[in-house]
């Protein structure tokens, strides 16, 4: 199970990578590579996964603050 687990993480992209997206995203833009429109469903989808890194990384942090918590009471 850890591998998998270890796997999907390896497939998440950071908040550097996906702003690096947006930018790369809106080089292709300026260079007429893509859309307006394609660039505008790039940056939802970014916002979106950015959204959801934020909250894993919240999550993780709680989890850590519980688990410090939880040795600190058992003392």
């Amino acid at each position: 199970m850890e591998n998998k687990e270890k796997n999907d993480r390896e497939k998440t992209m950071s908040a550097a990578e996906v702003a690096a997206l947006l930018s790369e995203t809106m080089r292709d833009v300026v260079q007429r590579k893509i859309t307006l429109r394609q660039a505008m469903v790039v940056s939802r989808v970014a916002t979106a996964l950015a959204k959801v890194i934020e909250v894993a990384d919240l999550n993780e942090r709680v989890a850590l603050i519980e688990q410090v918590l939880k040795k600190r009471k058992t003392k």
